[in-house]
């Protein structure tokens, strides 16, 4: 690629996020022309047990529930069937970790926390960030968490402090088990940090997906253990999940 033609895709043009075709910088939504109906689809995707929007929508997979008395923040429903093309966004955040895919989800977190927090009267600037780690090996085969590039850029936009306190040596895969074993595997997966803080911390506790929950229940539990004030799980996205399952 020729200097011209680099110079142009950093500064100019960057990937759409639905596609990874290149496109303008004042494209504010980054996505291109033919990908604005799936990403229109992808926000405005409805709940499939209760049939509402995001935010009028509560309902929860039992193990977020218990966490904080239902309290939950999510900016979107992931579902493959509606909108396959969608799966495309979180492929490049997991597997490639695209910036452009961090600063988007990071933007619409940002917004939808802090209409959240006003409408429940929580005190948002009094909270401090961290995340459910990677497991380690595949951090390793990656070389990087996407969950803490997101809590990163979560923290800078709401200039929130921003902390690691978790370890992830899990071995098995959540998505290969069923809820009650991710539950299980969890627990056994994720520990605290030697020598880190939470005692009396309002925290923040982020993922890209919530699905079965296991993930964030098991992290919240170590972090209540540890003198945790309050805990609030925090994702990009809601798996649409059916009643029941």
């Amino acid at each position: 690629m020729k200097i011209k033609e680099i110079l142009k895709r950093m500064f100019i043009e960057r990937d759409c996020i639905v596609c990874g075709e290149p496109i303008s910088y004042d494209n504010i939504d980054y996505v291109c022309e033919d990908c604005e109906e799936d990403w229109y689809n992808l926000l405005t995707t409805r709940c499939n047990s209760c049939g509402n929007e995001r935010d009028l929508c509560f309902c929860l997979p039992n193990l977020v529930k218990e966490i904080n008395d239902s309290l939950a923040i999510w900016c979107v429903f992931y579902d493959k069937e509606k909108n396959p093309n969608a799966n495309r966004i979180f492929f490049d955040l997991k597997k490639k970790g695209y910036r452009s895919v961090v600063k988007v989800m990071a933007e619409y977190i940002s917004k939808v926390l802090i209409s959240y927090c006003y409408a429940h009267n929580i005190k948002y600037k009094t909270f401090a960030i961290t995340y459910v780690p990677r497991r380690k090996s595949m951090r390793r085969y990656y070389s990087f968490d996407q969950s803490e590039k997101l809590a990163k850029a979560l923290g800078k936009l709401l200039n929130l402090p921003t902390f690691s306190c978790l370890d992830n040596k899990g071995r098995k895969e959540q998505k290969k088990l069923n809820k009650y074993e991710r539950l299980e595997n969890a627990r056994k997966s994720y520990q605290l940090k030697k020598n880190a803080k939470v005692e009396y911390k309002n925290i923040f506790l982020l993922d890209d997906i919530i699905t079965s929950g296991a993930s964030m229940r098991a992290c919240a539990e170590i972090l209540y253990d540890n003198g945790a004030k309050s805990v609030i799980p925090v994702a990009f996205a809601k798996d649409n999940y059916k009643k029941g399952e």
